[in-house]
Protein backbone atom coordinates (compact mmCIF):
# COMPACT_ATOMS: atom_id res chain seq x y z
CA UNK A 1 0.00 0.00 0.00
CA UNK A 2 2.92 2.52 1.33
CA UNK A 3 4.50 1.58 -2.32
CA UNK A 4 1.71 2.31 -4.25
CA UNK A 5 0.92 5.74 -2.58
CA UNK A 6 4.57 6.69 -3.21
CA UNK A 7 4.30 5.41 -7.25
CA UNK A 8 1.16 7.43 -8.00
CA UNK A 9 2.62 10.60 -6.45
CA UNK A 10 5.80 10.16 -8.87
CA UNK A 11 3.44 9.79 -11.54
CA UNK A 12 2.00 13.37 -10.53
CA UNK A 13 5.00 15.01 -10.31
CA UNK A 14 6.46 13.43 -13.92
CA UNK A 15 3.13 14.94 -15.11
CA UNK A 16 3.23 18.08 -13.45
CA UNK A 17 6.64 18.25 -14.67
CA UNK A 18 6.28 18.05 -18.52
CA UNK A 19 3.13 20.55 -18.48
CA UNK A 20 5.34 23.36 -17.71
CA UNK A 21 8.58 22.21 -20.17
CA UNK A 22 8.45 24.92 -22.86
CA UNK A 23 8.57 23.55 -26.60
CA UNK A 24 11.76 24.37 -28.30
CA UNK A 25 13.03 26.97 -30.99
CA UNK A 26 11.55 25.75 -34.03
CA UNK A 27 7.46 25.02 -33.33
CA UNK A 28 7.88 21.54 -32.43
CA UNK A 29 4.77 20.23 -30.22
CA UNK A 30 4.90 19.23 -26.53
CA UNK A 31 4.84 16.35 -25.12
CA UNK A 32 1.05 16.56 -24.22
CA UNK A 33 0.45 16.96 -28.24
CA UNK A 34 -0.26 21.00 -28.70
CA UNK A 35 1.17 23.30 -30.73
CA UNK A 36 3.00 25.59 -29.65
CA UNK A 37 3.91 29.58 -30.05
CA UNK A 38 6.95 30.20 -31.82
CA UNK A 39 9.09 32.46 -29.97
CA UNK A 40 10.65 35.49 -31.32
CA UNK A 41 13.84 34.84 -33.06
CA UNK A 42 16.54 36.58 -32.17
CA UNK A 43 19.93 36.78 -34.67
CA UNK A 44 21.89 34.17 -34.62
CA UNK A 45 25.73 34.90 -33.32
CA UNK A 46 28.17 34.01 -35.49
CA UNK A 47 29.12 30.10 -34.55
CA UNK A 48 32.70 30.22 -33.10
CA UNK A 49 32.75 26.21 -33.18
CA UNK A 50 30.77 23.22 -32.25
CA UNK A 51 30.23 23.47 -28.58
CA UNK A 52 29.61 19.81 -26.80
CA UNK A 53 25.74 20.11 -26.15
CA UNK A 54 25.34 22.26 -29.69
CA UNK A 55 24.37 20.40 -32.84
CA UNK A 56 24.88 22.99 -34.77
CA UNK A 57 28.37 23.06 -37.52
CA UNK A 58 30.31 26.00 -38.81
CA UNK A 59 32.18 26.12 -41.93
CA UNK A 60 35.20 27.16 -39.94
CA UNK A 61 37.61 24.10 -38.04
CA UNK A 62 37.44 24.87 -34.71
CA UNK A 63 39.70 22.55 -32.19
CA UNK A 64 38.11 23.80 -28.58
CA UNK A 65 39.66 22.34 -25.59
CA UNK A 66 38.11 21.64 -21.85
CA UNK A 67 34.73 22.88 -20.99
CA UNK A 68 31.54 23.89 -23.15
CA UNK A 69 30.90 27.65 -24.51
CA UNK A 70 28.62 28.57 -21.62
CA UNK A 71 31.16 28.04 -18.75
CA UNK A 72 33.67 29.86 -20.33
CA UNK A 73 35.84 27.31 -22.06
CA UNK A 74 39.39 28.00 -23.49
CA UNK A 75 39.25 28.04 -26.97
CA UNK A 76 42.18 27.38 -28.99
CA UNK A 77 41.42 28.12 -32.77
CA UNK A 78 43.74 27.69 -35.69
CA UNK A 79 43.42 31.00 -37.86
CA UNK A 80 42.15 31.30 -41.01
CA UNK A 81 44.42 31.55 -43.53
CA UNK A 82 44.72 35.14 -44.95
CA UNK A 83 46.36 36.25 -47.98
CA UNK A 84 48.84 38.67 -48.13
CA UNK A 85 49.51 40.89 -51.05
CA UNK A 86 53.35 41.65 -51.30
CA UNK A 87 54.35 45.33 -51.03
CA UNK A 88 55.41 47.22 -53.78
CA UNK A 89 58.09 49.73 -53.13
CA UNK A 90 59.46 52.31 -55.88
CA UNK A 91 63.42 51.72 -55.57
CA UNK A 92 65.66 54.42 -57.56
CA UNK A 93 69.19 53.06 -58.73
CA UNK A 94 71.82 55.73 -58.96
CA UNK A 95 73.84 53.44 -60.18
CA UNK A 96 73.19 49.57 -61.84
CA UNK A 97 73.65 46.93 -59.34
CA UNK A 98 76.72 44.72 -60.52
CA UNK A 99 75.54 41.49 -61.83
CA UNK A 100 76.95 38.37 -59.46
CA UNK A 101 79.73 36.27 -61.85
CA UNK A 102 77.86 32.81 -62.24
CA UNK A 103 79.82 30.25 -60.04
CA UNK A 104 82.34 29.43 -62.55
CA UNK A 105 83.78 33.16 -63.19
CA UNK A 106 84.09 33.46 -59.38
CA UNK A 107 85.89 30.65 -59.40
CA UNK A 108 88.65 31.64 -62.15
CA UNK A 109 88.62 35.25 -60.53
CA UNK A 110 89.49 33.86 -57.25
CA UNK A 111 92.35 31.78 -59.01
CA UNK A 112 93.74 35.20 -60.81
CA UNK A 113 93.77 37.16 -57.18
CA UNK A 114 95.47 33.99 -55.52
CA UNK A 115 98.51 34.32 -58.04
CA UNK A 116 100.99 36.68 -56.67
CA UNK A 117 100.94 40.21 -57.96
CA UNK A 118 104.73 40.94 -60.09
CA UNK A 119 106.83 43.91 -58.54
CA UNK A 120 105.94 47.33 -59.56
CA UNK A 121 108.86 48.62 -61.51
CA UNK A 122 110.39 51.78 -59.69
CA UNK A 123 109.55 55.13 -61.31
CA UNK A 124 112.52 57.00 -62.36
CA UNK A 125 112.55 60.53 -62.94
CA UNK A 126 113.48 62.09 -66.68
CA UNK A 127 114.12 65.92 -65.35
CA UNK A 128 117.01 65.07 -63.22
CA UNK A 129 119.26 68.09 -64.88
CA UNK A 130 122.92 67.15 -65.23
CA UNK A 131 125.00 65.11 -63.24
CA UNK A 132 127.98 67.27 -62.83
CA UNK A 133 127.24 71.04 -62.09
CA UNK A 134 127.55 73.44 -65.18
CA UNK A 135 129.90 75.92 -65.12
CA UNK A 136 129.98 79.61 -66.12
CA UNK A 137 133.20 81.64 -66.44
CA UNK A 138 133.90 84.37 -64.62
CA UNK A 139 136.85 86.87 -66.17
CA UNK A 140 138.92 88.38 -64.15
CA UNK A 141 138.44 91.66 -62.55
CA UNK A 142 138.35 94.41 -59.59
CA UNK A 143 135.51 95.38 -58.15
CA UNK A 144 134.75 97.59 -54.74
CA UNK A 145 133.35 95.01 -52.30
CA UNK A 146 130.98 95.85 -49.63
CA UNK A 147 129.01 98.54 -49.09
CA UNK A 148 128.17 101.66 -46.93
CA UNK A 149 124.86 101.66 -45.97
CA UNK A 150 125.05 97.70 -44.93
CA UNK A 151 126.40 96.09 -40.91
CA UNK A 152 129.11 97.00 -39.53
CA UNK A 153 130.96 94.16 -40.71
CA UNK A 154 130.31 95.38 -44.79
CA UNK A 155 133.07 98.15 -44.11
CA UNK A 156 134.44 99.49 -45.20
CA UNK A 157 134.18 99.26 -48.47
CA UNK A 158 137.29 97.88 -50.82
CA UNK A 159 138.86 97.56 -53.90
CA UNK A 160 139.71 93.55 -55.02
CA UNK A 161 141.35 91.93 -57.33
CA UNK A 162 140.01 88.10 -58.63
CA UNK A 163 142.02 85.99 -61.07
CA UNK A 164 138.94 84.74 -63.14
CA UNK A 165 137.74 81.28 -62.12
CA UNK A 166 134.35 78.88 -62.81
CA UNK A 167 131.12 78.82 -60.58
CA UNK A 168 128.37 76.43 -60.89
CA UNK A 169 125.60 78.15 -62.83
CA UNK A 170 123.08 76.35 -59.79
CA UNK A 171 123.22 75.50 -56.50
CA UNK A 172 123.87 71.59 -56.42
CA UNK A 173 121.10 69.87 -56.67
CA UNK A 174 119.50 67.02 -54.65
CA UNK A 175 120.57 64.68 -57.99
CA UNK A 176 124.13 65.70 -57.81
CA UNK A 177 124.31 65.58 -54.23
CA UNK A 178 123.07 61.84 -54.64
CA UNK A 179 125.54 60.84 -57.23
CA UNK A 180 127.96 61.41 -55.10
CA UNK A 181 126.63 59.35 -52.36
CA UNK A 182 125.99 56.78 -54.72
CA UNK A 183 129.58 56.65 -55.76
CA UNK A 184 131.51 56.88 -52.07
CA UNK A 185 128.70 55.95 -49.18
CA UNK A 186 129.30 59.11 -47.68
CA UNK A 187 127.02 60.04 -44.96
CA UNK A 188 126.53 63.55 -44.25
CA UNK A 189 127.11 64.90 -40.29
CA UNK A 190 122.87 64.84 -40.31
CA UNK A 191 123.24 61.26 -40.54
CA UNK A 192 126.08 60.21 -38.60
CA UNK A 193 123.89 61.99 -35.89
CA UNK A 194 120.83 60.34 -36.04
CA UNK A 195 118.76 63.32 -37.26
CA UNK A 196 115.54 63.79 -37.98
CA UNK A 197 116.25 66.09 -40.35
CA UNK A 198 118.21 64.82 -42.85
CA UNK A 199 118.81 65.61 -46.98
CA UNK A 200 116.67 62.84 -48.21
CA UNK A 201 114.06 64.09 -46.24
CA UNK A 202 113.66 66.33 -48.79
CA UNK A 203 115.28 64.58 -52.17
CA UNK A 204 112.37 62.61 -52.82
CA UNK A 205 110.59 61.98 -56.11
CA UNK A 206 109.74 64.90 -58.37
CA UNK A 207 112.40 67.20 -57.02
CA UNK A 208 115.88 65.88 -58.37
CA UNK A 209 116.52 69.69 -59.49
CA UNK A 210 115.66 71.25 -56.19
CA UNK A 211 118.80 72.40 -54.31
CA UNK A 212 120.12 69.76 -51.69
CA UNK A 213 119.33 71.09 -48.48
CA UNK A 214 120.48 69.81 -44.77
CA UNK A 215 123.91 70.10 -45.77
CA UNK A 216 126.68 71.15 -43.36
CA UNK A 217 130.39 72.55 -44.42
CA UNK A 218 132.12 69.69 -44.10
CA UNK A 219 129.46 67.61 -45.94
CA UNK A 220 129.64 70.52 -48.34
CA UNK A 221 134.04 70.20 -48.92
CA UNK A 222 133.28 66.43 -48.79
CA UNK A 223 131.15 67.08 -52.51
CA UNK A 224 134.17 69.35 -53.59
CA UNK A 225 136.81 66.35 -52.90
CA UNK A 226 134.59 63.67 -54.65
CA UNK A 227 134.25 65.94 -57.65
CA UNK A 228 137.39 67.27 -58.04
CA UNK A 229 138.72 63.34 -57.70
CA UNK A 230 136.20 62.30 -60.73
CA UNK A 231 136.91 64.93 -63.08
CA UNK A 232 140.31 65.70 -62.43
CA UNK A 233 139.41 69.25 -62.15
CA UNK A 234 140.02 71.21 -58.74
CA UNK A 235 136.60 72.45 -57.18
CA UNK A 236 136.16 73.76 -53.94
CA UNK A 237 133.50 76.03 -52.12
CA UNK A 238 133.85 79.82 -53.36
CA UNK A 239 135.49 82.60 -51.12
CA UNK A 240 133.78 85.35 -49.94
CA UNK A 241 135.09 87.66 -52.68
CA UNK A 242 134.42 84.91 -55.30
CA UNK A 243 130.92 84.93 -53.98
CA UNK A 244 130.13 88.48 -54.09
CA UNK A 245 132.05 89.77 -57.29
CA UNK A 246 130.14 86.98 -59.05
CA UNK A 247 126.39 87.52 -57.34
CA UNK A 248 126.87 91.42 -59.05
CA UNK A 249 127.06 90.29 -62.41
CA UNK A 250 128.95 92.93 -63.26
CA UNK A 251 126.92 95.38 -61.83
CA UNK A 252 128.05 98.44 -59.67
CA UNK A 253 126.75 100.21 -56.66
CA UNK A 254 123.62 98.61 -56.25
CA UNK A 255 122.14 96.07 -53.72
CA UNK A 256 120.81 93.32 -55.99
CA UNK A 257 121.78 92.03 -58.95
CA UNK A 258 118.58 93.48 -60.95
CA UNK A 259 118.48 96.76 -59.31
CA UNK A 260 118.07 98.96 -56.21
CA UNK A 261 114.20 97.01 -55.46
CA UNK A 262 113.71 93.92 -54.47
CA UNK A 263 110.05 92.10 -55.63
CA UNK A 264 108.53 88.08 -54.78
CA UNK A 265 108.98 87.96 -58.72
CA UNK A 266 113.00 88.32 -58.89
CA UNK A 267 113.52 85.61 -56.10
CA UNK A 268 112.22 83.25 -53.39
CA UNK A 269 112.27 84.77 -50.10
CA UNK A 270 109.65 85.70 -47.59
CA UNK A 271 108.22 88.83 -48.25
CA UNK A 272 107.11 88.97 -44.11
CA UNK A 273 107.68 86.94 -41.14
CA UNK A 274 105.34 84.72 -41.91
CA UNK A 275 107.81 81.84 -43.15
CA UNK A 276 109.01 79.92 -40.33
CA UNK A 277 112.31 77.71 -40.00
CA UNK A 278 110.48 74.38 -38.80
CA UNK A 279 106.83 73.32 -38.81
CA UNK A 280 105.98 74.67 -42.23
CA UNK A 281 105.48 72.98 -45.37
CA UNK A 282 109.18 73.37 -46.57
CA UNK A 283 108.63 71.18 -49.78
CA UNK A 284 105.95 73.81 -50.64
CA UNK A 285 108.48 77.13 -50.60
CA UNK A 286 111.26 75.64 -52.22
CA UNK A 287 111.85 76.11 -55.51
CA UNK A 288 113.79 73.91 -58.10
CA UNK A 289 117.26 75.84 -59.50
CA UNK A 290 116.78 78.39 -61.92
CA UNK A 291 112.94 79.29 -61.49
CA UNK A 292 114.11 83.20 -61.70
CA UNK A 293 116.12 85.03 -64.11
CA UNK A 294 119.93 84.56 -64.06
CA UNK A 295 122.09 87.82 -63.02
CA UNK A 296 124.79 89.54 -65.78
CA UNK A 297 126.96 86.81 -65.38
CA UNK A 298 124.07 83.80 -66.10
CA UNK A 299 123.85 82.49 -62.63
CA UNK A 300 121.01 81.77 -61.02
CA UNK A 301 119.60 82.14 -57.38
CA UNK A 302 122.27 83.85 -55.64
CA UNK A 303 119.70 85.90 -54.00
CA UNK A 304 117.09 83.48 -52.61
CA UNK A 305 116.04 79.67 -52.26
CA UNK A 306 118.65 78.86 -50.22
CA UNK A 307 121.79 80.57 -48.72
CA UNK A 308 125.11 79.59 -49.52
CA UNK A 309 128.55 77.99 -47.65
CA UNK A 310 131.60 80.08 -48.57
CA UNK A 311 135.05 79.18 -48.08
CA UNK A 312 136.21 81.63 -45.90
CA UNK A 313 136.24 81.40 -42.40
CA UNK A 314 134.56 84.49 -40.74
CA UNK A 315 135.82 87.60 -38.93
CA UNK A 316 133.99 90.49 -38.46
CA UNK A 317 136.28 93.17 -39.11
CA UNK A 318 138.26 91.40 -41.81
CA UNK A 319 137.88 93.53 -44.18
CA UNK A 320 140.38 95.97 -42.68
CA UNK A 321 143.10 93.96 -43.12
CA UNK A 322 141.79 92.03 -46.26
CA UNK A 323 144.22 91.85 -48.98
CA UNK A 324 143.94 93.43 -52.35
CA UNK A 325 144.12 90.08 -54.11
CA UNK A 326 142.52 86.94 -54.20
CA UNK A 327 141.69 87.15 -50.56
CA UNK A 328 140.20 84.43 -48.33
CA UNK A 329 139.74 84.78 -44.70
CA UNK A 330 141.58 81.99 -42.68
CA UNK A 331 139.99 79.97 -40.26
CA UNK A 332 138.13 81.60 -36.92
CA UNK A 333 137.30 78.52 -35.24
CA UNK A 334 133.93 77.37 -35.96
CA UNK A 335 132.09 79.95 -37.69
CA UNK A 336 131.75 80.32 -41.54
CA UNK A 337 130.67 82.53 -44.08
CA UNK A 338 127.30 82.04 -45.32
CA UNK A 339 125.67 85.10 -48.40
CA UNK A 340 122.95 85.15 -49.77
CA UNK A 341 119.93 84.22 -48.17
CA UNK A 342 117.19 81.01 -48.01
CA UNK A 343 113.31 80.95 -48.85
CA UNK A 344 112.56 81.75 -44.97
CA UNK A 345 114.90 84.83 -44.87
CA UNK A 346 113.49 88.56 -44.83
CA UNK A 347 114.53 91.01 -47.67
CA UNK A 348 116.95 91.86 -44.67
CA UNK A 349 119.10 89.46 -45.80
CA UNK A 350 119.58 89.62 -49.41
CA UNK A 351 121.97 92.43 -50.29
CA UNK A 352 124.80 91.54 -52.17
CA UNK A 353 126.74 92.70 -49.25
CA UNK A 354 125.28 91.24 -46.88
CA UNK A 355 127.14 88.76 -44.44
CA UNK A 356 125.89 86.12 -42.15
CA UNK A 357 128.28 83.45 -40.64
CA UNK A 358 127.28 79.79 -38.82
CA UNK A 359 129.02 76.96 -37.12
CA UNK A 360 130.55 74.78 -39.70
CA UNK A 361 127.96 72.18 -38.34
CA UNK A 362 124.76 74.25 -38.57
CA UNK A 363 122.33 72.74 -41.30
CA UNK A 364 119.49 73.94 -42.38
CA UNK A 365 116.48 73.83 -45.03
CA UNK A 366 117.31 76.61 -46.36
CA UNK A 367 120.95 76.60 -46.87
CA UNK A 368 123.34 74.61 -49.48
CA UNK A 369 125.85 75.47 -51.74
CA UNK A 370 127.66 75.83 -54.83
CA UNK A 371 131.20 75.00 -56.85
CA UNK A 372 133.53 76.94 -57.74
CA UNK A 373 136.21 75.00 -60.44
CA UNK A 374 139.77 77.03 -59.69
CA UNK A 375 141.49 77.77 -63.55
CA UNK A 376 145.07 77.37 -63.57
CA UNK A 377 147.83 80.07 -64.46
CA UNK A 378 148.13 78.40 -67.71
CA UNK A 379 144.63 77.65 -68.25
CA UNK A 380 143.76 81.40 -67.61
CA UNK A 381 141.59 81.19 -70.39
CA UNK A 382 138.55 83.41 -68.90
CA UNK A 383 140.10 86.45 -69.43
CA UNK A 384 140.75 85.97 -73.09
CA UNK A 385 137.28 84.71 -73.73
CA UNK A 386 136.06 88.21 -73.87
CA UNK A 387 135.72 90.08 -77.67
CA UNK A 388 138.33 92.42 -76.70
CA UNK A 389 140.83 90.00 -74.81
CA UNK A 390 140.19 87.86 -78.19
CA UNK A 391 140.92 90.41 -80.39
CA UNK A 392 144.29 91.13 -78.23
CA UNK A 393 145.03 87.24 -78.35
CA UNK A 394 144.92 87.00 -82.22
CA UNK A 395 146.84 90.54 -81.97
CA UNK A 396 149.60 88.85 -79.99
CA UNK A 397 149.55 85.68 -82.35
CA UNK A 398 149.64 87.78 -85.84
CA UNK A 399 152.64 89.88 -84.30
CA UNK A 400 154.54 86.21 -83.72
CA UNK A 401 153.65 85.05 -86.39
CA UNK A 402 155.08 88.54 -88.47
CA UNK A 403 158.16 88.00 -86.43
CA UNK A 404 158.80 84.48 -87.04
CA UNK A 405 158.41 84.97 -90.80
CA UNK A 406 160.65 87.89 -90.67
CA UNK A 407 163.57 86.15 -89.24
CA UNK A 408 163.21 83.09 -91.63
CA UNK A 409 163.47 85.57 -94.63
CA UNK A 410 166.63 87.09 -93.25
CA UNK A 411 168.33 83.61 -92.69
CA UNK A 412 167.40 82.98 -95.96
CA UNK A 413 169.03 86.04 -97.33
CA UNK A 414 171.99 85.74 -95.42
CA UNK A 415 172.50 81.78 -96.49
CA UNK A 416 171.82 83.22 -100.26
CA UNK A 417 174.75 85.81 -99.56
Amino acid sequence: MKKLINFSFSLIFVSLLISILPTNTYGQKGLDGEETSQPKKTPPKKPVGKGFDDSATTNSKTKTAGKSLDDEATIVSKPERVEIKPKIETVIRVNPTPEKAPPSARKEKDRRVEKPAEPAKPQQETDVGSDYPEMVIIPSGTFMMGSKEGQENENPVHEVFLSSFEISKHEITNHQFRNFIKATKYKTTAEEDSSAQIWTSYAIFGRARYPVVYITYADALAYCKWLSSTTKQTYRLPSEAEWEYAARGGTKDQPYPWGKNIEISYANYAPDDSRKAYGEPILDYLKPVGSYEPNGFGIYDVIGNVAEWCFDGFKSDYYKESPKENPICPDQGNARVVRGGGWMNTTSFFSLSFRKNHPGAYKSSSLGFRVVRVIKVTENSPVASSKENQTKETSSNNQTKETKETKDAKETKVSNQ
